[in-house]
């Protein structure tokens, strides 16, 4: 099994030594092939190159093969990318999307919160040349091979590489051996269609895999006089294991290929071929499997790659690897920009979303998240950023902007148990109507018509501070429960009219004042013992603190969120009639009184990471209406898990509206474990007193429920199905959410 190999090329290089005297060592190369998430079992190999003390002289790779070859080329051991590849969130990193906690608060609400979204540019639909353009993968590499960004001759690398990718144009392999290593790389890995095209010279580059996805005659090329080849690609999949779109893109986009394999397999010394029997390139879910049978095939093969190792010590003394071979990453001094592809945002704006000083020192890190945070602002497809070196500790940061188009048009799905189905349409621009400003309209179209008109204004060179002027208007079924039986339903408008200003703390915080002039209108539907019909008019002047850490949009792992408002309503003006079927009540036995009151909403949370799998949940819900006699117009409605309605305070075990309150606090709990990957089960319990502001102790209305759920991240939104119990009405409720709320 390739002993014989070795043994072959032992014996040669004895002949050399004795017959031609002391010769030039041979140099070993070292080829890995693409293959996608398969590409991660490479680093099984490295480790056991590195354990072996075996001197690898050069490097060649395609897609998958050139990150890890780049990596071990730059310095990295097997060992370190090893940790890398554990690290990474892989839906984050084939994502178009930033990470949630980097988007500003601001925007976290729309961020993310549609199925589709469509482009326009000069009223056109704007298309791309893929699917993902995989931002954070940009920045992973920028940050990775920062230690070596004064390099652009990569055979001054600490070992020689080179990658292959494809001249989309030509249909022909484009051999990278020069210029920024992390466009090489990400070049190297563009899978048609599903990663955009880079651009280069004067075409675009794909994925290498396409013509050459197991470069062995480079190393060749380079001068390696034995290679190790790792091949993931078994030639063509056979039709039953087609079985995702990154399968068939990857069939049909090497179908060229594949006439080339046999070719390059036979210029290998030493073939290595991990068993990863049906793990496909799409299979990055399964990043542990397949780590630990790239891990079984290093120590399989790990015999033959020492006795090679040792063999070559025996014969030349220079026949050891450099156990330090990774540059420091050192700081540079920032001495300007050089910005390229923006057009509707000017260079200033860019530069102050950055929040970078020239003549300033900065980190890899800072500098990654300084174009997060120009990321984050939802502005931008992709921003690729190069480290230019000028004097000697001095260098320019060149970005590549692609800009997203100014218009985007967003459709969602909504079905809600309490809310019914709804279609969710959002038009959003920018600068429409002045510089570094956001505007959209929102339509909820069901028998619970929404709509919302936003203007968002940003200030300030790094823009941090903003006001925002929105009119919201939306019409509601309000059922009316006694005892947890619903006794009448009403129909409930409300409108309001909303001014704020705030200052943005970082990308997980605001604070911010508003003022709010908002109308409430009721009227029977279903009538009952009691019937309201009518308006209540009023100012609310606020003050309010946000904050979200959390690590994703929905089903989150970790992190916290706070959502705290303090205000005052005032100026009230009442229209409307009351009457009772039996005469019982009237206006003035109820004590109705509509002058002004103080509202405090608090709603917190924390999430809570239990290994891989396991989390944590803790809620704290508060709302207390203080000196409040308004009866039903702005009471809180209590019940329901997800968070959706106006005024409404969560608690599981009962529906929405099932308890009105002028004040409630609760208390949640709850363990979230997700088996496989994107599904969820869940279980929560909470407790909570209400009535606690206008009534004696005694009298304190108690709540206690639970609910078992069961969820799954889909392309639409969350989709989750939860059964739910209530101590207090002692009954049993089904639930279920799909889709994103308005």
């Amino acid at each position: 099994m390739h002993r014989p190999a070795i043994i072959s090329l032992v014996f040669l290089l004895l002949i050399q030594s004795l017959v031609f005297g002391q010769s030039s060592r041979p140099r070993i190369g070292l080829t890995l092939s693409g293959g996608g998430a398969k590409g991660l079992s490479h680093i099984g190999i490295l480790k056991a190159i590195d354990s072996a003390g075996l001197k690898i002289d050069v490097i060649t790779g395609t897609s998958m093969g050139s990150i890890m070859g780049a990596l071990y080329a730059t310095g990295y051991s097997g060992k370190e990318i090893e940790q890398i590849a554990r690290s990474i969130d892989w839906s984050t990193m084939f994502s178009n999307k930033p990470p949630v906690d980097l988007i500003n608060m601001n925007e976290k609400r729309e961020f993310a919160n549609y199925a589709l979204e469509i482009p326009f540019e000069n009223g056109k639909a704007k298309f791309f040349s893929g699917f993902i353009e995989g931002e954070e993968i940009w920045l992973r590499f920028g940050e990775l091979f920062y230690p070596v960004y004064n390099i652009k001759d990569f055979n001054k690398l600490p070992i020689p590489f080179a990658c292959v990718a494809t001249d989309a144009a030509k249909g022909t392999a484009v051999v990278l051996r020069e210029g920024d290593l992390v466009k090489a790389v990400r070049s190297s890995m563009a899978i048609p269609s599903v990663f955009t095209a880079v651009p280069y010279k004067n075409t675009v580059l794909i994925d290498g895999g396409v013509v050459r996805n197991f470069p062995v005659r480079d190393a060749k090329a380079m001068g390696a006089d034995y290679v190790i080849g790792v091949n993931l690609s078994q030639g063509l999949l056979p039709a039953d294991k087609l079985l995702t779109p990154v399968d068939m893109l990857y069939q049909i986009g090497f179908y060229k290929d594949a006439d080339d394999f046999e070719r390059e397999v036979r210029q290998c010394n030493l073939l290595i071929e991990p068993e990863l029997g049906d793990f496909s390139a799409a299979s990055f879910g399964s990043a542990d499997s397949i780590l630990r049978i790239g891990d079984e095939a290093g120590k399989r093969y790990y015999p033959q790659l020492k006795r090679l190792a040792d063999s070559l010590r025996a014969l030349y003394p220079d026949a050891v690897p450099s156990t330090d071979r990774k540059p420091r990453a050192e700081s540079i001094i920032l001495d300007g920009f050089e910005l390229e592809g923006l057009s509707h945002t000017t260079e200033k704006d860019f530069e102050g979303k950055l929040g970078l000083r020239t003549g300033l020192t900065y980190s890899a890190s800072e500098l990654t998240q300084a174009v997060r945070r120009a990321f984050g602002t939802g502005n931008y497809r992709r921003i690729a950023f190069f480290v230019e070196p000028r004097n000697p500790g001095h260098a320019v940061l060149r970005c590549e902007v692609v800009e997203n188009p100014p218009t985007t048009l967003k459709f969602g799905l909504h079905f809600h148990t309490y809310s019914n189905v709804a279609l969710i349409t959002t038009l959003s621009t920018r600068n429409l109507i002045l510089n570094r400003s956001k505007t959209f309209v929102k339509l909820n179209w069901s028998t619970n018509p929404r709509i919302l008109a936003r203007h968002d204004q940003s200030f300030g060179r790094q823009q941090r501070w903003g006001s925002m002027f929105s009119a919201y208007y939306e019409q509601f079924r309000f059922p009316i429960y006694i005892n947890y039986e619903q006794s009448s339903e009403y129909t409930n408008k409300y409108g309001s009219l909303d001014l704020r200003f705030y200052k943005l703390l970082g990308t997980r915080r605001l604070v911010g004042v508003g003022v709010a002039r908002e109308q409430v209108k009721l009227s029977p539907k279903v009538t009952g013992l009691v019937d309201f019909n009518g308006s209540l008019d009023y100012w609310n002047a606020f003050f309010y603190y946000q904050l979200n850490s959390l690590d994703q949009k929905v089903f989150p792992r970790r992190g916290a969120y706070a959502d705290f408002q303090a205000g005052v309503i005032f100026n009230q003006k009442v229209n409307f009639a009351f009457s009772a079927v039996d005469g019982s009540l009237s206006s003035d036995s109820l004590g109705l009184s509509f002058r002004s009151y103080q509202q405090i909403r608090l709603k917190m949370g924390k999430y809570f990471p239990l290994g891989k799998r396991w989390s944590l949940m803790a809620q704290f819900n508060n709302g207390i209406n203080l000196n409040y006699k308004d009866y039903y117009f702005n009471y809180y409605s209590v019940g329901g898990i997800n968070d959706f309605i106006r005024n409404q305070i969560p608690f599981v075990g009962i529906s929405e509206n099932q308890v009105l309150t002028s004040s409630i606090s609760s208390l949640l709990g709850g363990v979230q474990y997700e088996p496989f990957s994107n599904l969820i089960l869940t279980f929560r319990a909470n407790f909570g007193y209400y009535d606690y502001i206008t009534r004696d102790p005694n009298e304190w209305g108690m709540l206690s429920g639970y609910a078992v759920s069961g969820g799954y991240r889909s392309p639409i939104g969350p989709i989750e199905i939860s059964l739910m119990y209530g101590d207090q009405s002692k009954t049993f409720l089904g639930y279920v959410n799909v889709g994103f709320t308005f």
